[in-house]
């Protein structure tokens, strides 16, 4: 079979922030065209492009459908649910929740923290087996957490060897649903795990997997409110039975605290880490030969642990969601009878991935990529990471890889929107002029120098575009600017002004009212601005001679026709002239 990948980018929400880009702890993000895609190979499924998306263009892959449908495939539909139920769903008992799942067709619910109780229980007998064993094992690193279990596998490949090779909670609990009850019964996993949807892609053990936030869409669909909904004390219960301190597992150090239950590690050491940048921190450069002592790492991706899902609901305090968590779990019994005895269940397997080699790119490859976004020296690395990328170097490399495009560096785009910005000011035939509301003038062209004369000229050749030269001792009309800049100034002047024997144009206009404002100077005098001002004038008694004739038609008659032919001729001989010049 297959399946859409279960993160997806919807290219016409994508919003070109890199928002995700800066998230994502693997940076699986490919750039093609301004849209960011996940790439499959790289991605772990942390989710976090997901969740800080602002325009909610990351998508996760609904399955929700094919979980309806298995109920007509299979004679029997269990569900397998997260221990972070408790925290998603405090307003309901568990007996409630139970009978809402049953009404929407499920035969049964039982708890994904069965599977963890089992695979605490064997992890117990291998830490316990290692610190018998002076030349043992010595590291551990928990394969709970699938996306945790992926980024070492990419990213950290020389400790993929110390992950315990023991199955997740839902892969050891599907398969002892399927042991229990028959092979041909089918199993839903519900969690806030998005990770878990391709687990069950790879393993094909558990049927379908979806979020917490498919099971709210499924009840409001069926019109079922698990608040409302009648309880049968007697049948409303997990099954085969209620899980024990499996139920830790959603929580930081719960997993520790499950398999301590089973033994007594006086010579193990133990350590909790949350997060991927967190384990990528703490684990890059950890040398397993220096440990005198076997040392077990439960590591999960999510900050705070699974109650922190990414398709888990985020209005509710996370200290809340622990405490409820705890809480439910302290009521659970030390060890699930009839999961405990059972000792059948298939419990090695970790996710077969295989690691993506990083393309390696020579110190000139990367100075060529910096050198085609304008950063020559080490000073014009600014490593601002607006890019998405936390130094100019790794953009480089990405740009490199084809993940990324110049137009994600914002200093890039600003140089060349600036340089843009300067070629069409020195293009300009008048003079174009821009000052400050202090009177400074932030930026000129040539022909503005020269229609202010020689002595502006030499200072324009000393320092090009006048920058910070003051504006009252070079033109009269400044003051055009300050009522400009003024906040309950006009938007626009547009004024002649004489200059000696010339007459200027003047047009000023409001860029950032009360900040800058430009201007736009034309020399009227001179021939060609004659002719065209000739033309332009023509132009406008045409277009307001046919807007009388529109209203008057009837007094005017042929004198209107007879007008226009003659301002015509005029516009058509001074054009003429024009394009023989």
């Amino acid at each position: 079979m297959n399946f859409l990948y279960p993160i997806y980018t919807e290219q016409t929400e994508c919003q070109d922030c890199y928002k995700c880009v800066r998230q994502c702890p693997a940076k699986a993000i490919r750039v093609e065209k301004g849209h960011a895609m996940v790439i499959p190979e790289l991605c772990v499924m942390c989710g976090h492009c997901v969740t800080n998306c602002p325009s909610h263009a990351k998508r996760v892959r609904d399955d929700l459908s094919r979980a309806q449908q298995l109920f007509s495939l299979k004679e029997k539909v269990i569900v397998s649910i997260a221990p972070s139920f408790v925290s998603e769903f405090p307003e309901y008992s568990k007996e409630q929740l139970i009978a809402a799942l049953k009404k929407i067709g499920f035969w049964g619910v039982s708890e994904t923290a069965l599977g963890a109780d089992l695979v605490s229980e064997q992890i117990a007998k291998d830490l316990k087996g290692a610190s018998l064993n002076p030349k043992g094992q010595r590291l551990f690193l928990s394969s709970a957490c699938p996306s945790v279990v992926e980024y070492i596998k990419h990213f950290l490949p020389n400790l993929s060897s110390y992950i315990t090779d023991r199955a997740s909670p839902l892969l050891a609990h599907s398969r002892f649903l399927k042991e229990t009850y028959g092979d041909k019964v089918g199993v839903v996993f519900v969690g806030p795990c998005i990770a878990k949807k391709r687990e069950s892609d790879i393993w094909r053990i558990t049927d379908v997997s979806i979020t917490f936030n498919d099971l709210y869409r499924w009840f409001a669909e069926a019109e079922v409110n698990p608040a409302t909904v009648k309880i049968n004390p007697e049948e409303d219960v997990f099954i085969p039975t209620r899980a024990g301190k499996g139920s830790l597992y959603p929580v930081d150090g719960g997993m520790i605290a499950s398999i301590k239950k089973y033994d007594d590690f006086r010579d193990v050491h133990f350590m909790t880490i949350t997060g991927l940048n967190e384990i990528d921190i703490s684990l890059r450069g950890l040398d397993a030969s220096e440990l005198k002592e076997p040392l077990f790492i439960e590591l999960l991706s999510c900050v705070g642990g699974c109650i922190n899902g990414p398709s888990s609901t985020k209005n509710q305090s996370l200290a809340i969601k622990r405490v409820n968590l705890v809480d439910y779990a302290s009521t659970s019994p030390e060890f699930p009878e009839r999961v405990s005895k059972k000792g059948t269940v298939d419990l090695s397997g970790v996710l077969p991935i295989t690691s993506t080699p990083e393309d390696v790119h020579s110190d000139e490859e990367i100075r060529t990529a910096l050198r085609s976004v304008g950063k020559y020296t080490r000073e014009d690395e600014l490593n601002c990471a607006c890019c998405g990328y936390d130094t100019c170097r790794k953009f480089a490399e990405a740009m490199l890889d084809n993940r990324a495009e110049k137009t994600m560096c914002l200093s890039y785009m600003r140089k060349l929107a600036q340089k843009k910005a300067n070629g069409l000011v020195q293009a300009i035939p008048s003079g174009v002029l821009v000052a400050d509301k202090n009177m400074k003038i932030v930026e000129c062209n040539m022909n503005f120098a020269k229609l202010m004369g020689s002595d502006v000229v030499d200072m324009y050749d000393a320092k090009p575009g006048l920058e910070g030269a003051d504006l009252t001792r070079i033109v009269s009309f400044h003051r055009f600017f300050e009522d400009v800049l003024a906040i309950n100034g006009p938007d626009v002047i547009e004024r002649e002004v004489r200059e000696g024997k010339r007459i200027f144009h003047v047009t000023v206009f409001a860029i950032e009212k009360g900040e800058c404002a430009g201007g736009v100077i034309e020399d009227i005098t001179a021939p060609q601005i004659q002719k065209h001002r000739i033309v332009s004038q023509a132009r406008k008694v045409i277009d307001k001679n046919l807007s009388v004739v529109q209203k008057i038609a009837f007094l005017l008659g042929e004198n209107a026709a007879e007008t226009e032919s003659m301002l015509n001729s005029i516009i058509d001989s001074f054009s003429e002239e024009e394009d023989d010049t």
